[in-house]
């Protein structure tokens, strides 16, 4: 057996809580002698953690402390775990897209996610996640809404956007990338990122500390940025705010429009840039509720919370604008590929299956391209889907239009990118790609579905009459599906405010091996 394979073989029972003492010495010696291994370990822990594999709670500690053994080689070992790390959506290493600087600091601080603070409470916070916009951290799944984190605990926000409520009123609204830390319920540590603070009446003295200054709120808005080199710009958008270097030079209040600079040498004057200050999340799709089978999972949609315009609102489903199927071509040529997925036996009418409530039937796997449909294109030739709305659909502030596709681990986890279009382009009207949404699949509110069977064509299909006449072959799925979701506003395609629409285009963006997979579409009143 070779090193790495005897590597392997005790990492993978070491995750799982089966390693014993002596195996757990073999294992330290071969990462002390072999900073490849490091490597491999930190990877691998990060897929267990995010797949929730991991049954051993002390694997960061036993990564640290092996790290604390290779101080010489800690900056070659960050820039491979960078290597190492996924691309974003659009294909750009997450990292190289946010900087060096910002990449080595967010990798040290998911490996120091216990160290010591010397003025953090041991105890619990009050202080909450109010609210995620497309979040997604290094190393764990995207904590549910209202959840507590951790006292003291460094999170690594890799993309998207968190809010931070804290017992006193004050909220934080943080960008990623960023490595923040509650530290108690009325301060916070912002050790890179942007950070949007408000502090209402009764919340003054709420502070967040930098690696160079502290900043401490007098009431009532102010905006933070640190750098990836631990430069600090403070601005204040309205009230007053107090700056404290950590280099030295006393106190400094900021008012109304007012902006400093600090940094290792002290503090100079900086541009005031309110458009920065973040007010609240994006609106987006917020949640879902549907109807539970025996063992939990969804299989009815029953409503859907959104912001739109700022406000949040819940729709029953049976207040949403219906649509209908009305074409359909996927043009590969290949053989045996799936369309359907349904119950047992499917409906007469078999493009109901994306025209119902539930969110474990669709038709599925339409064809695409990689460039989106330009004017004069026709629905029923171009690879794709169209539908049609029983009513039009108005827009209004934020999302007009509720899309759901079914994701499991082995798909991309923000979901299929995709192109929705107007059906007569020009005249301002334009195709919108969609590549991150709302509601991924590491997000507790992406549920998992009822068990579903797919019904596999044995050729493309390339009609909606075909689609409705081919024969198949039916098997039961199974594999773990959660249904995730994205708001389409029809401000991306061009639509101005209160203009309606009836008809619209769809089709896979073709940026992987996935096609999208739609089991629920529909308009918001």
């Amino acid at each position: 057996m070779s090193k790495e394979e005897r590597f392997e073989e005790l990492w993978s029972d070491y995750l799982e809580g089966e390693l014993d003492e002596a195996g757990i010495q073999e294992l330290r010696e071969l990462m002390e002698k072999d900073e490849e291994l490091v490597e491999l370990a930190a990877d691998t822990f990060q897929t267990h953690r995010l797949l929730g594999l991991s049954a051993n709670e002390n694997s960061e500690a036993f990564i640290e402390d092996t790290l604390s053994k290779l101080p010489e080689s800690s900056g070659e070992f960050t820039d491979k775990v960078i290597s190492k790390l996924p691309a974003s959506p659009n294909g750009q290493s997450i990292f190289l897209k946010c900087g060096w600087g910002v990449a080595a600091m967010l990798v040290i601080g998911f490996f120091l996610l216990n160290s010591n603070d010397e003025d953090t409470a041991p105890d619990g916070t009050g202080a909450r996640f109010a609210s995620l916009s497309q979040a997604q951290f290094f190393g764990e799944l995207t904590p549910a809404a209202n959840s507590n984190p951790e006292l003291g605990k460094n999170y690594t926000l890799l993309s998207g956007m968190v809010e931070l409520a804290f017992p006193d009123g004050a909220t934080a609204i943080i960008e990623a990338p960023a490595l923040f830390r509650v530290v108690s319920d009325e301060r916070m540590a912002l050790d890179v990122g942007h950070c949007s603070v408000h502090a209402p009446p009764g919340a003054e003295g709420f502070q967040v500390d930098t690696p160079v200054s502290k900043v401490i709120d007098r009431g009532t808005r102010f905006y933070v940025n640190v750098s990836e080199s631990s430069e600090t710009e403070v601005q204040v958008i309205e009230g007053a705010a107090d700056v404290s270097p950590d280099a030295g030079g006393g106190t400094l209040r900021l008012t109304d429009g007012q902006a400093r600079r600090v940094g290792t040498q002290g503090t100079s004057l900086s541009q005031y840039s309110p458009a920065e200050y973040r007010k609240q999340l994006p609106d987006r799709i917020i949640s879902y509720e549907a109807s539970k089978n025996e063992e939990g999972r969804a299989v009815m949609l029953k409503s859907v919370r959104v912001q739109r315009g700022g406000e949040v609102r819940r729709y029953p489903v049976e207040d949403l604008i219906p649509m209908t199927l009305t074409t359909f071509r996927n043009s590969e040529e290949r053989t045996r590929i799936v369309h359907l997925l349904g119950g047992p036996e499917v409906p007469e009418e078999r493009t109901s299956l994306l025209e119902d409530y539930a969110l474990n039937t669709g038709v599925i796997n339409p064809q695409g391209s990689k460039v989106a449909p330009s004017p004069g294109f026709s629905p029923e030739e171009t690879p794709g889907f169209s539908i049609r709305f029983q009513r039009p659909v108005r827009n209004g502030p934020g999302p007009d239009i509720v899309f759901f596709e079914i994701q499991t681990t082995s798909n991309p986890p923000q979901g299929d990118a995709f192109h929705i279009s107007p059906i007569e382009l020009g005249e301002n009207l334009h195709s919108h790609t969609v590549r991150s949404y709302d509601l991924q699949l590491t997000m507790p509110e992406a549920l998992q579905v009822s068990e579903f069977h797919l019904y596999q064509f044995p050729s493309s299909v390339s009609s909606l009459e075909e689609l409705a006449e081919a024969d198949w072959l039916v098997y039961p799925n199974k594999l773990n599906f959660q249904a995730i979701a994205e708001g389409i506003d029809l401000d991306d395609l061009g639509y101005e405010e209160g203009a309606t629409v009836e008809e619209l285009f769809f089709q896979d963006a073709l940026d992987d091996q996935h096609y999208v997979d739609p089991v629920f579409i529909a308009g918001l009143p």
